[in-house]
């Protein structure tokens, strides 16, 4: 924005989404401990004063802003349509996250950097997301969206597993029909043996 410059007018629902979108791409590039008024003004071409009118709750609330938007788009397209072969539906998701892995993608390193946070309300809202993505990948494999405990345990260290191998493997130049083949009876075997561990349903 140049100075001096008003910024373009926007209806409020699109401003307000144009900067959770800019607070996206400061917090990946920065991390959330650095997410600030004055960055995410600077990345959308706006004042500081008009993010803080949409944002009165001050940094907490645009952090947490952030942290959902990045959930909802590494959430977005999963495939969990019964009439598609479970293979299928299995390498769509993957393909769909090594997409997101290989740019990477804004949510993606928000995403990753979620795995060491120590702020409450995002680890809060974090694991709200990792659930969802554990629910889809039960539905998938068990047909449930809650199974046990135990399986819901072992999944969630199973995506940690996941997460690790697609970076790896892109940086490394692994195709990804060899990555899908690889962590996909692995999958299996997480989730049998958590299932056999959790024993029948009381």
């Amino acid at each position: 924005m140049e100075v001096g410059s008003a910024p373009r007018r926007l209806p409020p629902a699109e401003r307000r989404e144009q900067l959770i979108d800019a607070a996206v791409s400061v917090a990946a590039r920065d991390g959330h401990e650095r997410l600030a008024f004055e960055a995410v003004a600077k990345h959308a071409g706006v004042t500081r004063n008009l993010v803080y009118h949409y944002f009165p709750g001050g940094r907490q609330e645009l952090v947490e802003a952030a942290a959902h938007r990045a959930g909802d788009l590494l959430l977005g397209e999963w495939v969990t349509d019964p009439e598609i072969p479970l293979p299928e539906r299995l390498a769509s998701n993957l393909n769909r996250m090594m997409d997101h892995a290989a740019e990477p993608t804004d949510a993606w390193m928000l995403y990753r950097q979620s795995r060491g946070l120590v702020e409450p309300r995002l680890i809060e809202i974090a694991s709200r997301y990792r659930d969802r993505v554990i629910s889809n990948i039960a539905l998938n494999q068990l047909g449930d969206p809650k199974p046990p405990r135990l399986v819901q345990i072992a999944l969630d260290g199973f995506l940690a597993y996941v997460e690790t191998v697609l970076e790896t493997a892109l940086a490394e130049g692994v195709d990804r029909e060899r990555v899908v083949a690889m962590v996909a009876p692995a999958l299996a075997a997480t989730v049998d043996a958590a299932v056999t561990a959790a024993g029948p349903a009381k």
